[in-house]
């Protein structure tokens, strides 16, 4: 049976920083820097930099240059499961960048990531309209990237919400949008072939849950390295298909790296970490460890209900204030 996949962070984020005098040209490239190292992976040390320059209020010469640092600020805090801070970030960033028509796609990506913090989060409604409105603005620009890379979030909510007509459907967009996009990055096309494997998984097509699993943990380790948090995703749903077709061996190992991922990521105390744990009881139970399997289940369900209530707390978003 397939359990919720971890909320593919897949969004576009298009950087247009001016190159004005020296301190404000200093302060733009340091945003550039952040997004170098968020973008390959390193979200600590883009928010290492982002966070004493955007909190101090430093001065820019272009308005939308703390917007676009803002949005990084907050994908980076997404990956490390700081749901609090993401939605201060991401907030801070909708509100330079809104009112700026010539930055909709920055606009757009933030509103995806924003949607996609609901999802984490279980806030389903709101992640599914934040995310098609992100998708829509893509749409209207003519951004064939920024259409998938948001079809390809809508599938991840669908999947979430075990609406799987939704999920094929929102794939195939993506797929074919894929298609007239200049170039897809290693993580947009894993994030595919993630919700490939899921959905696979749930058709029970063992092998092709496990061959396209495959093909998104060899991408994210090409573009970021065999430590990056969404290799946890990718080894928990091949460890899922392979406890299917009754090889426990592998699958134990996989669940079990998936969590030591996790773990060096983004700790234990957090949502990423407690439903790979879920995951790998629902494997020791199909492997027969079923007294481990309960107790696991037990504990990593309360603890991720409590730890869902303290992220979520005053956190639902009216996704209607947004255009």
């Amino acid at each position: 049976m397939l359990e919720s996949m971890r909320i593919a962070m897949v969004v576009l984020v298009v950087l247009m920083l001016a190159t004005p005098m020296r301190a404000q040209q200093s302060n733009s490239n340091a945003i550039v820097r952040a997004f170098q190292l968020w973008r390959g992976g390193q979200p600590k040390a883009a928010i290492a930099i982002l966070e004493p320059l955007l909190q101090a209020g430093a001065r820019f010469d272009d308005a939308i240059d703390p917007g676009v640092g803002w949005n990084i600020l907050g994908h980076s805090y997404l990956d490390l499961d700081k749901y609090a801070e993401a939605r201060q970030a991401l907030q801070h960033a909708l509100e330079i960048l809104r009112p700026i028509p010539s930055v909709r796609g920055q606009y757009a990506s933030t509103l995806d990531s924003m949607g996609m913090r609901e999802a984490a989060l279980g806030q389903r409604d709101a992640a599914k309209a934040l995310c098609a409105k992100a998708r829509g603005i893509y749409v209207e620009l003519g951004n064939p990237a920024g259409v998938s890379i948001t079809s390809t979030n809508l599938a991840v909510i669908a999947l979430d919400r075990n609406d799987f007509k939704g999920a094929r459907r929102s794939l195939q967009n993506a797929l074919e949008e894929a298609k007239h996009a200049t170039a897809m990055r290693d993580d947009d096309v894993a994030a595919m072939d993630a919700v490939k494997s899921a959905l696979a998984l749930h058709d029970r097509k063992g092998e092709e849950a496990v061959s396209t699993a495959q093909e998104a943990i060899d991408l994210w380790t090409r573009a970021h390295g065999p430590g990056y948090f969404m290799l946890a995703n990718g080894y928990l749903l091949r460890a899922q298909a392979l406890a299917n077709s009754g090889d426990y061996g592998r699958a134990i190992r996989d669940a079990q790296h998936a969590l030591a991922i996790a773990e060096v990521a983004v700790g234990r105390n957090t949502i990423d970490f407690l439903s790979a744990e879920a995951v790998y009881a629902r494997v020791l139970r199909a492997s027969g460890a079923k007294r481990e399997a309960s107790r696991m289940t037990k504990e990593a369900s309360s603890a991720l209900v409590n730890l869902e209530r303290r992220q979520c707390s005053s956190c639902t978003i009216d996704a209607s204030g947004f255009r």
